[in-house]
This record gives structure tokens, sequence and C-alpha cells, in this order.
């Protein structure tokens, strides 16, 4: 998987019909990278998860962008 950007949307693989949009990073004390994401379709839904687990597809699935899902 390429670089995870802000603005890429992502969906749980139990979960399809929710879609999470990457809105920020944060780097614990241990030096591990985490992503932020806000549910689309719930504004005041947001959860914090390492950049690998986002990265397993086991777990989640790139579902596009904000932008191309507007479209």
């Amino acid at each position: 998987m390429q670089e995870i950007r802000i603005g890429q949307l992502f969906c749980k693989t139990d979960a399809v019909a929710m879609l999470w949009e990457v809105v920020g990073f944060v780097e614990d004390g241990a030096g591990i990278r985490h992503v932020r994401l806000r549910n689309v379709r719930d504004v005041f839904s947001s959860k914090l998860i390492s950049e690998a687990a986002l990265r397993n597809g086991r777990l989640f699935r790139p579902a596009g962008t904000r932008q191309a899902a507007e479209a």
C-alpha cells in the first residue's frame, strides 16, 4: 500500500457500510505512528488506530478519497 494521506477513505472489512476518512496523524512515545479517522456519515464519531492496523488488509480496505466519493 502506498503512503496514507489525509482525505483517504477506508472501510472496515466487517462493516463496509462505514466509511472512515483520514484526518490526521499522531506518533506515540514509542515512535509508533497512528492515524486519526473520522466517520464520514457521523462527524462526531472518530477513532485513533495504528498505521499498521489500517494497512492490514484483514481489518481495513481502501475506499478512495473524499473528493472522489463526493463527485
